[in-house]
């Protein structure tokens, strides 16, 4: 859309954590100007979607600022987690970004669709795509927010209303208790796993979604791993009971997990962990 093409856009490595390497962003920014082009414009993760890890932001904006450059924050799925006291660790930096989306869509009970942008920095946004021809001038246009001033859309529906009801109806305390739920199941589904002996977990797992995979004692052939896996995402998803997506980490079929919904219990999550084990039982 920038017209900068998939050549402009740089990946930097990750940790065993699927967390990005501050120092491995200060060599490709170096090794990009050596090489003629000219960085502008960092995007740092608080929940990546495969693993929902959360990037070093504080380290991160550092090199922003020295650099000076652009940082986005991406929060579309876990940013809502840090309105939880003992989760606002997960926001340490975010201060310093220029930018900043939270999609309460993904974790906060909100119909499809609503994301939150905000942004220090309006003015840039503005000049980037306010272009107003004449049939679009009103008499109001210097005293009245037109949104169509910040983004590509120019006409919207009113999606802010369905947020407002869900923030009226549950308040800030309801929120919170029920993402702080989620939290808690999700670990609780994560120490499941780890104990078990058939299967493993594949990365870190700090909010509500877990990724894992089935690794019976004695199968080392990485092929019939991926294969079973693939077999038993496919039986669970079957039943109607229970969906299971998937992503790949370190080149491995990965299984996931996420405890999110409105009406989920704790019920519901030991019935998940019962129907996958009775199901890996059955294609072993």
């Amino acid at each position: 859309m920038l017209g900068i093409g998939i050549e402009g856009v740089r990946k930097i490595p990750a940790d065993n954590e699927f967390k990005m390497i501050p120092e491995k962003l200060s060599e490709a920014i170096k090794e990009d100007r050596n090489n003629s082009w000219r960085p502008f414009c960092v995007v740092a993760t608080v929940g990546t979607t495969s693993a929902t890890s959360i990037d070093p932001v504080n380290e991160i904006a550092n090199i922003c600022q020295k650099e000076n450059l652009w940082l986005h924050v991406d929060a579309a799925h876990a940013g809502i987690a840090a309105m939880i006291p003992e989760m606002k660790y997960t926001f340490n930096g975010v201060e310093k970004a220029d930018s900043l989306v939270v999609n309460p869509h993904k974790w906060m009970f909100t119909p499809v669709d609503l994301s939150l942008f905000y942004t220090r920095k309006p003015d840039v946004l503005k000049r980037a795509f306010s272009l107003v021809p004449e049939y679009l001038k009103t008499n109001e246009g210097d005293t009245a927010e037109n949104l169509m001033d910040y983004g590509i859309q120019l006409g919207r529906r009113f999606r802010a209303l369905k947020l407002w009801f869900i923030i009226r109806y549950f308040g800030v305390n309801g929120i919170i208790e029920r993402l702080r739920e989620h939290i808690r199941l999700g670990q609780m589904f994560a120490k499941w796993i780890d104990d078990h002996s058939d299967f493993e977990r594949m990365a870190p797992a700090p909010f509500s979604t877990v990724c894992f995979r089935a690794h019976p004692a004695g199968m080392n052939n990485e092929s019939k791993i991926e294969l079973l896996n693939e077999q038993l995402m496919q039986r669970v998803n079957e039943t109607g009971k229970l969906f299971i997506s998937h992503t790949k980490l370190n080149g491995k079929l990965t299984l996931r997990i996420s405890i999110s919904g409105l009406r989920t219990k704790e019920k519901h999550v030991v019935d998940a962990w019962q129907l996958i084990q009775s199901t890996l039982s059955e294609l072993m």
